[in-house]
């Protein structure tokens, strides 16, 4: 399969996902998910068990280990996952880098969580972007089955170097996209959102 393009989607089949996702009456997690998440606290099982309503399917027992006493993977993954949060929120938008070597050292926090997830058994780069993109949607893209076959690969690197370059030529029209669109609480979706839902939207 060869890597697909945005471009492809521009032409009323965007606007048409985006439209039935974001209908609260469809069984999506628009209503859910995308609500804004307490911020103020620590990156928690909330925040975990929260990435289930994007298909997930992380049980709890694959979730405590977490927040286990001791100093193993499991643990080790927390603290990863909480430093790329902290980190993250002060990144700027994720179209809004200059180049794919500036947003690569923009998002080196969420490379860390990403490898620090491989020795935990059920976790993966995709349990990881479910957990960090609902906090950080901005800047973390979300990585899933759909999205590595759109862009032809499974490394979430190629994912983000491909879907820089991709939005910067879509950016427009995109943008216009998502400006008709807000979340139940208000919020303007971010670009990255609006990428994931078109992508992924049946």
């Amino acid at each position: 399969m060869s890597r697909r393009s945005l471009t492809e989607l521009k032409d009323g089949v965007a606007e048409t996902r985006l439209a039935e996702y974001t209908d609260r009456s469809k069984a999506y997690a628009f209503a859910t998910y995308d609500r804004r998440p307490r911020l103020a606290a620590e990156l928690d099982a909330e925040d975990i068990v929260m990435a289930n309503l994007l298909n997930l399917g992380m049980a709890g027992k694959w979730m405590t280990p977490l927040f286990a006493p001791g100093d193993g993977a499991p643990q080790r993954l927390l603290a990863a996952l909480r430093h790329a949060d902290h980190e993250l929120a002060r990144s700027r938008a994720f179209e809004d880098y200059a180049s794919v070597e500036d947003l690569e050292r923009a998002v080196e926090s969420l490379s860390v969580a990403n490898a620090a997830a491989e020795p935990v058994e059920h976790w993966t780069a995709v349990a990881v972007s479910k957990v960090l993109h609902r906090r950080r949607p901005h800047i973390v893209p979300l990585v899933d089955s759909r999205v590595y076959e759109f862009f032809d690969t499974s490394k979430p690197s190629v994912v983000r170097a491909a879907l820089w370059g991709d939005i910067q030529e879509n950016r427009d029209w995109l943008l216009e996209l998502a400006q008709q669109y807000r979340t139940v609480d208000g919020d303007n979706l971010t670009l990255l959102r609006v990428v994931d839902i078109v992508i992924w939207t049946p």
